[in-house]
Order: C-alpha cells, then structure tokens, then sequence
C-alpha cells in the first residue's frame, strides 16, 4: 500500500523559471484605461508641495503687518495666504487637469487652517466646523474678486486688494504695491515650466521691494 501510495502521488509543482511580462498592447491598454484616474490619486501630493511654497512668502511680519498695519491674528494669517494660494492657482488653470490639483491645493490649505485653531486652543469640534464654514465662504468671495480684478483692470484689483487684504483707508501705496506686486509674480509663475510649478518649486519674492520702490519714488517728488 505504501508503495502503491508513492507510484500514484502528485507530482510537485515545477518551479516557474521564467518571469511573466505583459504584452505591450495589453499594457498600453491599462495605462490608457487608467490614464484619467492619475490627477486626481495624485492631486493631495501635488496640492501639498504648492501649498507648502505658498506658505514661505518671506515678509509677513515686515509688509502685511508692519507696513499695512495689520494685527498679527489667524484672520490676518488666513486673509494673507488665501492671496497666496489665489495666485497659484491661477497658474494651475493652464493645467488640463486644473481642477485635481487646485482641489488639492486648497485642501492642503484648510488643513492646516483646522490644524492652526486647535493648535491656537479652539477644542470644540462645533466652533472649528462652523468657523471653516465661515473661511470657505471668505475664501471663495477673496478668489471671486482677485479673479475679476485681474482679468479687468489695475483699479478694479487695486479695489478687491482693499477690500480682502489691506483694508485701511490711508494705505494707497500699500494696495497700489501690492497689485505690482501681483503683476510681478503672476508673470514669474507664468515663466515657470508646469511641471516645476506642481513640485513646488517657485518660491515668492518679498512685497517689500516693490513697497519700497513706491515709497522712494514719494519721497524723491515730495523732496523735488
């Protein structure tokens, strides 16, 4: 019985020896059948590196609070990177996949707007979902009237900057620089391959030069 067992037993598994490779038609296929999908797996990732080059304007404290006489709160932190974020996304629309990234790009903000009021003491999950109600609402009428400023004229930007950003009644250099400086780096973005803008690798130039230029030019007719 034992041998007749052995005589009769499966036969093992030979060991594959070779490696299985698709077909290039049938992976051009999958790649092609999946092709739309990418953007949008990728859009946190990409949303997140522009965000992160969002966040690193270098004269906060020097321009946006000490020139325009801003107070150094959340809402000013909130109000000045929304600004930020805008120009972004402008450059971004040039994408064909405009919508993934952007959308990734303002999650990554409200993120870390959620993640700056609990940090700050703010504990009640009622008081943060209802104040980021309050931020998407801000956020979407600041995009809507940069968007209208841009396309239309510097006076019309120069209005939604007062009205968004530095809302004092004596800071005319300050707007007027800040709609510059608006100019400037929309056309710097604009230079920039996409491929590098959705790495993150742009970086913002100070408000404070253009700022300056403005005030010397005062000085040097006030002085005439």
């Amino acid at each position: 019985m034992v041998a007749l067992r052995a005589t009769y037993s499966t036969a093992p598994t030979p060991t594959p020896t070779g490696r299985f490779v698709l077909p290039e038609k049938y992976a051009n296929m999958i790649r092609n059948l999946l092709q739309p999908f990418v953007p949008r797996y990728q859009g946190p990732a990409i949303g997140l590196a522009i965000y992160t080059s969002c966040t690193t304007y270098p004269d906060f404290d020097a321009f946006w609070l000490a020139q325009c006489n801003m107070p150094h709160t959340f809402q000013t932190w909130f109000s000045t990177t929304s600004f930020y974020v805008w120009m972004a996304m402008v450059r971004l629309r040039a994408s064909p996949h405009a919508k993934h990234y952007m959308q990734g790009l303002i999650d990554a903000f409200f993120r870390d707007a959620e993640a700056k009021m609990r940090a700050s003491g703010v504990t009640s999950g009622r008081i943060v979902n209802d104040t980021l109600k309050d931020l998407v609402s801000s956020f979407k009428g600041t995009v809507m009237s940069l968007d209208e400023g841009f396309a239309t004229s510097d006076a019309v930007l120069a209005a939604a900057v007062w009205r968004n950003l530095v809302p004092e009644d004596d800071a005319v250099l300050q707007v007027d620089a800040v709609v510059r400086f608006v100019r400037e780096q929309l056309s710097m973005l604009d230079a920039c391959k996409m491929e590098d803008v959705l790495a993150g690798g742009f970086k913002f130039g100070p408000v404070m030069g253009v700022a300056g230029d403005k005030a010397g030019d005062k000085e040097t007719k006030l002085s005439g």
